[in-house]
């Protein structure tokens, strides 16, 4: 066959038996298929395939060839050549090749049934690289998606845990004032999994319970930070008993908080009496007392009183008509004693809104004393403002020898008891005795009787006073009363808790002195057929009724152990 078509170049193929397929990879059906990749798809299709071949081909008779054309075809173009994508080999089978009108019609046959196994084994040997190639591409996928997997899982397993975790801590707690310590295991509903990652910011060891108050503080568990709050309240009121109080009527009621005893609560308590009732009658009577505590807490305690209704009014002691110089001053009450059945402090007042201490004349000075049942006692005293006559010596000077003289008669360590009997002893045997001096003021009286050593009766009594004033015993002045041709002074000294009667006034025929006689044993001393100490019993306070002679050593001036 010389004919050649337009655009063929490929000669004539010259028919052999023995070319077959297993030397050719493609059949001559096939070689438009595996032209060279030169040759670009519209110039095949521009090669006009001849309709005659084309019904040659479709109208063989013999069935086998009939099968078998087409399947060797279509094994044929679908190997690709070059790894590029060919149209499907059935569409190009039917396609007539020129030049190939004289091949027998079982050649297609023959090329497929003599093609070796070989080229079946490899195709499939080709194929199944191409399916574990992907399998084995697909591995890394697995692994990420079972990281993946894996990784979302645990994220959701710890958030679960955490969750849990989390949901144990309590962020609020409150307890009572004075109750037990806190604890942080107090904020945790249940064991954490992992303790050692829980901690707090607060000490609760310096944490003052007593003391009601709100603290904010912060829980962390692992990693997350709680704010929490501690509240410590105070809800429960003081509790106390009350103290049974007995008064008089009229007596000011006694402090609250003094008649109620153990008090319990963990703050402060105060107290305050709910009701006073009127108790002017006497009789017995409940109050009550409102203790209040720092929180606002109250409660109420029963103090039942026992109420004596008094009706004595106090007594006062001590008062004498007085004796001023006109620009000196005046202690009205030194020498006062107050005393009453019930009350141990009554109140004294003085009225000297009629005393004009610039101008010499004669005054009243009234003296009241109050208990506290109300009721009122009242005396008036007189009292001389004179000029100060002359040679008048100032108190200050006076008080400045006593103070020498003192210190040379005293040492150091001596009790009361015998300072005075030094000072009594003193003023016995160093101030002679003479009826008649030059003393127009006690001032000039007891300097006298310290510089010049003279005097009388009322020089001595104003010695021994200035000498126990500056010692600082508390003493007074009594003068004889009523008196008959003469008048008389001695001193009443306060030793030991008790009045006593001292006298250092030379006596004729007598050579001693008295030391804190009681009233009874100085109204007993006779002499010469009369004794001379009466006095105004009722305007002074009452004396020791224990006597103590038997431990004074008159003759040494001493005070003898017992």
């Amino acid at each position: 066959m010389k004919k050649t078509g337009d655009g063929n170049n490929q000669k004539p193929v010259k028919r052999d038996i023995d070319h077959s397929a297993a030397r050719r990879s493609v059949s001559p059906v096939s070689n438009l298929t595996n032209a060279p990749s030169n040759v670009s798809k519209p110039q095949i299709k521009s090669q006009p395939v001849p309709r005659p071949v084309q019904n040659r081909v479709q109208r063989t008779t013999d069935p086998a060839l009939r099968n078998q054309g087409p399947k060797s075809v279509q094994r044929a173009v679908q190997r690709p050549a070059g790894g590029q994508t060919q149209r499907p080999a059935q569409r190009q089978s039917q396609r007539p090749v020129q030049g190939s009108v004289k091949r027998p019609v079982q050649a297609p046959s023959q090329r497929t049934s003599q093609r070796p196994v070989q080229n079946k084994v490899q195709k499939p040997e080709r194929r199944t690289s191409k399916t574990e190639t992907k399998k084995l591409n697909l591995v890394p996928l697995l692994i990420a998606a079972a990281v993946i997997l894996l990784g979302v899982l645990g994220y959701f397993g710890i958030s679960r845990f955490l969750e849990k975790e989390y949901a144990l801590v309590d962020q609020e707690k409150t307890i009572e004032a004075g109750s037990a310590k806190p604890e942080l295991g107090m904020y945790l509903k249940g064991e954490p999994a992992l303790p050692k990652f829980v901690s707090c910011n607060l000490n609760f060891d310096e944490v003052n319970i007593s003391l009601p108050q709100t603290i904010r503080f912060t829980i962390t568990m692992y990693g997350k930070h709680f704010p929490c709050i501690l509240n410590i309240v105070d809800t429960v009121a003081p509790t106390g008993e009350g103290v049974p109080q007995k008064i008089f009527a009229g007596q000011e009621m006694p402090d609250a908080l003094s008649c109620v005893t153990n008090i319990q609560d963990v703050t402060d308590v105060t107290a305050a009496w709910y009701e006073v009732p009127d108790m002017s009658r006497g009789g017995r009577y409940n109050t009550y007392v409102i203790l209040t505590d720092a929180s606002g807490n109250q409660n109420y305690v029963g103090v039942p009183f026992d109420v004596t209704l008094d009706s004595t009014p106090p007594v006062i002691k001590g008062y004498q008509d007085l004796q001023v110089y006109v620009g000196e001053t005046i202690a009205y009450k030194k020498d006062l004693v107050v005393t009453d059945d019930y009350d141990s402090a009554p109140i004294i007042d003085v009225d000297t809104s009629k005393v004009d201490l610039r101008t010499p004349g004669k005054y009243e000075v009234t003296y009241t004393a109050r208990d506290f049942s109300g009721n009122e006692t009242s005396v008036t005293v007189k009292l001389k403002v004179l000029n100060k006559p002359k040679g008048y010596v100032e108190p200050d000077v006076v008080y400045a020898e006593a103070k020498k003289i003192l210190d040379e008669i005293t040492e150091p360590g001596m009790t009361e008891e015998e300072i005075a009997l030094q000072i009594v002893w003193w003023c016995r045997y160093n101030i002679r005795f003479v009826l008649r001096t030059q003393s127009s003021s006690w001032t000039e009286a007891a300097y006298n009787a310290y510089t010049k050593r003279i005097g009388n009766c009322y020089s001595t009594v104003y010695a021994v006073k200035a000498l126990l004033d500056v010692a600082g015993i508390k003493n007074m002045i009594i003068e004889r009363y009523p008196f008959q041709t003469a008048t008389h002074y001695w001193n009443y000294v306060y030793l030991n808790g008790q009045w006593y009667h001292c006298d250092s006034t030379w006596r004729k025929d007598y050579d001693s002195y008295f030391f804190m006689y009681t009233t009874k044993e100085l109204l007993n001393f006779w002499q010469g057929g009369w004794n001379g100490f009466q006095f105004k019993q009722k305007a002074f306070p009452e004396s020791a009724t224990e006597s103590v002679q038997k431990k004074i050593d008159y003759k040494n001036h001493k005070i003898v152990a017992d």
